[in-house]
């Protein structure tokens, strides 16, 4: 596909609230191209394993002849991927993904991609292994089972709170620097005002796409913390490094070039944070880090100006 093709699609995929994943088809072996954060949480590949890498690594059936018709397969040669997907979270003969895929074609009708969406199989196998259930449905029951946020796909408070404490237990231990950054969306309920819901939670996602998009760590940990905030957990991280990274994730945001007619600080969406580093010790509880980065943020600047953020360290 082409360049400005491939990044649309891309950003389609992943503000897509349903598992998806795209294939280029004029590629031997139908290598994937795109996939989003919710194919990732439901299968346990992540995007980067599953990028530039062929479809048959990670298909449980072989691929069907795609006769759609004559036009479109003169050769015989196309084949549509396979419709059973690999997934390390589902171990079992009765469980699985189904991948349904539609073709894409060109200006010229040939074909050139393959579109994908998963339907999540029954774990008790009753129903039939090609009985999908819809898009919506295995997005929230996939995000619910594994502990995420069910608008961004971040892990949610209570799975952020066990994250915590067991780096928190760890940093005791060995004495390691723990440091959190409070991140929050600037006026963000005005801007929900103007769009909506809907284009409110798009937007969340963009922003939570932006935070793990800055993450240079497989440690590192964010989740969502209430309606415009989200939080990050860097592990064995100085307050002068967290500062370096809240700074990527500010950068990023304002990127997006999401339009914010109500903003008071820019045209666009941009986001504030508060940081916090501490040095965790057996007596102090793990809350301590959250709430020193909150009280960060509240002293930072009004609390809602662009770039604004403060660093608390014990």
């Amino acid at each position: 596909m082409k360049k400005k093709e491939l990044q649309i699609a891309s950003q389609m995929l992943e503000l897509n609230p349903a598992a998806a994943l795209l294939l280029d088809a004029r590629r031997n072996g139908l290598s994937v191209v795109s996939a989003n954060q919710a194919l990732a949480e439901l299968t346990g590949f992540s995007v980067a394993e599953m990028i530039d890498q062929p479809w048959r690594r990670f298909s449980a059936s072989d691929s069907q002849p795609f006769k759609e018709s004559n036009e479109h397969n003169s050769d015989g040669s196309d084949d549509a991927p396979g419709s059973r997907l690999l997934s390390r979270n589902h171990q079992n003969n009765s469980d699985g993904v189904k991948i349904n895929f539609s073709p894409i074609y060109d200006e010229r009708s040939k074909l050139t991609a393959w579109y994908g969406v998963a339907a999540e199989l029954p774990a008790n196998g009753q129903t039939g292994i090609n009985t999908p259930l819809s898009t919506e449905d295995v997005s929230l029951a996939t995000r619910k089972r594994a502990g995420r946020d069910l608008a961004t796909g971040l892990l949610n408070t209570e799975t952020f709170a066990a994250a915590l404490q067991r780096e928190w237990l760890n940093g005791a231990r060995e004495q390691r620097e723990l440091s959190s950054i409070v991140v929050h969306v600037d006026y963000f309920s005005e801007y929900r005002d103007v769009f909506g819901k809907h284009a409110g939670d798009a937007c969340l996602r963009k922003v939570a796409s932006a935070i793990t998009g800055s993450l240079r760590r497989s440690a590192d940990v964010s989740a969502r913390l209430d309606d415009d905030s989200f939080v990050v957990l860097l592990s064995d991280t100085s307050a002068e490094h967290a500062a370096v990274v809240a700074e990527r994730i500010a950068s990023k945001v304002r990127r997006l070039g999401v339009h914010h007619p109500r903003s008071k600080v820019a045209r666009f969406v941009t986001v504030s944070h508060g940081i916090a580093a501490v040095v965790p010790g057996w007596e102090g509880g793990s809350d301590a880090l959250l709430n020193k980065a909150r009280a960060a943020f509240s002293n930072s600047d009004d609390g809602s100006a662009q770039n604004s953020g403060s660093i608390l360290s014990a």
